[in-house]
């Protein structure tokens, strides 16, 4: 039996199209290195006319997707069952982000087609998913797996190699590193089981 994945969306899988809209909106020419806490909409002043002007938009119309991450997904297929776990809540606008969701799965279907509809988890509270592995860039979400992978974002390039540590959980900073270490462990349980 294939152990399972649980791959964040966003700043993991794709990035951008959030940051985007912010500086179409605010006529901004802000870089990731300028933001300084874990929501990016902390950047506009006036949050009601952004979140106005958000829902009138698909972020993921001007996003990108990360280096190497369709190929290295396709290749981990191979040996793991991979689902895709993502909040689509927005704490501004909690009555109108069923948008973001259908912006979300249309993304995913099209980006990553070979990633079955039925591996899409969409979730605020991803400590509450059970599985083998994790790969997120909110600590938080990883809790609830054997191995925890924290991709480094903007926002958690602070945590210190000895505190995470300490929480179990090992950083990566691209998908290909991702890639080795996945097939380093499977090589390891191989010669272990062999023994």
């Amino acid at each position: 039996m294939k152990k399972t994945i649980m791959v964040d969306m966003d700043e993991v899988i794709t990035e951008g199209g959030f940051l985007h809209l912010i500086n179409d909106f605010a006529g901004t020419n802000y870089a990731k290195e300028d933001i300084k806490g874990y929501y990016m909409q902390d950047l506009v002043p006036d949050k009601k006319a952004f979140f106005d002007y958000f829902i009138k938009h698909n972020q993921y119309d001007y996003g990108y997707l990360m280096q190497d991450v369709v190929e290295v997904l396709k290749y981990l297929q191979k040996y793991f069952d991979i689902y895709i776990g993502t909040s689509y809540i927005i704490k501004e606008i909690p009555k109108e982000c069923g948008i973001n969701l259908v912006h979300k799965h249309n993304y995913l279907y099209e980006k990553l087609p070979f990633i079955p509809v039925e591996n899409y988890i969409f979730i605020s509270n991803k400590s509450l998913l059970n599985c083998d592995i994790k790969i997120d860039d909110k600590l938080d979400n990883l809790k609830n797996a054997s191995i925890k992978l924290l991709f480094t974002s903007y926002h958690n390039q602070d945590l210190t190699d000895e505190y995470l540590d300490s929480c179990g959980v090992k950083r990566v900073n691209n998908w290909l590193e991702i890639k080795k270490y996945l097939m380093d462990v499977i090589k390891n349980e191989s010669s272990s089981s062999k023994k």
